[in-house]
C-alpha cells in the first residue's frame, strides 16, 4: 500500500510507476490513464498560457509532444527512485542512500538537459520570448507536480 500511495503521488509529479506484480495490471492501467490525462491537461495549460498563433501552434505541438514523451521516461525513473526510497525507508543503509542520491541528482540533471534541448528546438520555430515563456510555464507546472510527490516523503523517521 505504501508503494502504491507513493507511486500515485509521484505520478502526479512524474508519470507511470513500476508497481508490485500483484497489483501491476489494474494500477498500471489506471496510472497510464492518469498520465495521459495529466499530459493532455498540461498541454492545454501550456498552449493557453503561450497564446500562440495557429502557425505557431502547428510548429510548437510536435516539438512539445516529443518533449512530453521524453519527460515521461524521466517521470518513470523518478517513480522508481521514490519506490526505492520507500522500500528502504526505516532501514536505509549508507550504500542504499548513496545509490538513491546518485540516481536523483542524475535525474535532475537529465530533466534540465531535456528542457534545454527542447528550448533550442523551439527557438527555431518560435520567438525567444515565447520560448522563455514556455520554460517559465513548464517550470511552474513541474514544480507544482514535484510538490505533490514530495507530500508522500516523510521529513523524518
Amino acid at each position: 500500500m505504501k508503494n502504491i500511495l507513493i507511486a500515485v503521488a509521484a505520478l502526479a509529479a512524474f508519470g507511470a510507476p513500476d508497481l508490485s506484480h500483484a497489483q501491476a495490471t489494474n494500477v498500471t492501467d489506471d496510472t497510464e490513464l492518469l498520465i495521459s490525462q495529466i499530459q493532455t491537461d498540461k498541454r492545454a495549460v501550456v498552449l493557453s498560457a503561450l497564446d500562440l498563433t495557429d502557425a505557431q501552434v502547428a510548429a510548437f505541438t510536435p516539438i512539445y509532444d516529443e518533449y512530453q514523451a521524453d519527460m515521461k521516461a524521466q517521470f518513470q525513473r523518478a517513480v522508481e527512485i521514490l519506490n526505492k526510497f520507500a522500500a528502504n525507508y526505516g532501514s536505509m543503509t549508507d550504500d542504499a542512500a548513496k545509490g538513491i542520491l546518485k540516481d536523483w541528482f542524475k535525474l535532475r540533471d537529465d530533466r534540465n538537459a531535456t528542457m534545454k534541448k527542447y528550448a533550442k528546438q523551439m527557438e527555431r520555430v518560435l520567438p525567444a520570448t515565447k520560448v522563455l515563456q514556455w520554460v517559465q510555464v513548464e517550470n511552474k507546472l513541474n514544480t507544482l507536480l514535484d510538490v505533490q510527490a514530495a507530500r508522500v516523503i516523510p521529513v523524518s523517521r
